[in-house]
């Protein structure tokens, strides 16, 4: 079961529930996220599921995390096409800026990096996808996605969506990018933004495992 998509559909934010959990004193917090990258989580649990499968061995577990992990991308896109539609703005039509590409922050690594399976999945609708990375160069992206190399030329964009929390992408002048969208929404894929104060600089904002 992913729990975020179970808790958003009873109305619960998995941010309360986390916090909840968090007061035991032995809890270990991992905050959900848009899916994971990098050379070892997406790629290492495979060598341990055919070792098992070797010696016959279950490893559902494991398999079973992979499987959620993986389908974060896919999950969230749609989470995004139904937003933008919910806001008259029709997939054919829509064009997502995704803020960060890198598999985690601070880095200029887009191996395995979650950004690429939802941008193929939201490209897959007929959405435009455009992307920026400050610690990235114009040639890391695949084929098909807009590269932005200033902040200042992302325009005419239906939803902006934190993809990896680079310091560049906290401390954007969110007011400003505001204005330069044709359809101010924003899709917090980290939780890590101030969504209250988001909207008070003209977003409708959003966040992965929160409610809509």
């Amino acid at each position: 079961m992913n729990l975020l998509e179970f808790f958003p559909a009873l109305d619960v934010d998995v941010e309360d529930v986390l916090s909840a959990a968090a007061t035991k004193w032995n809890f270990h917090r991992y905050t959900p996220g848009v899916g994971v990258g990098g050379h070892c989580i997406p790629v290492d649990p495979y060598y341990m599921i055919q070792r098992a499968a070797d010696v016959g061995v279950p490893a559902g577990l494991i398999t079973a995390a992979r499987a959620v992990n993986r389908s974060m991308p896919s999950h969230v896109a749609g989470v995004l096409s139904d937003l933008m539609w919910n806001a008259g703005v029709a997939a054919g039509d829509a064009k997502v800026l995704l803020l960060g590409w890198s598999y985690k922050a601070e880095v200029g690594d887009p191996r395995e990096t979650p950004a690429e399976p939802l941008a193929e999945t939201l490209m897959a609708k007929g959405i435009t996808v455009g992307a920026w990375d400050p610690h990235l160069d114009d040639g890391s992206y695949p084929e098909g996605v807009d590269v932005i190399s200033n902040i200042t030329d992302a325009k005419g964009y239906d939803m902006a969506v934190l993809v990896t929390a680079h310091k560049a992408c906290l401390a954007l002048d969110w007011a400003s990018l505001a204005k330069q969208m044709r359809t101010p929404l924003i899709y917090d894929g980290r939780r890590v933004l101030d969504l209250d104060g988001l909207k008070s600089s003209g977003w409708n904002a959003f966040a992965v495992g929160r409610p809509v």
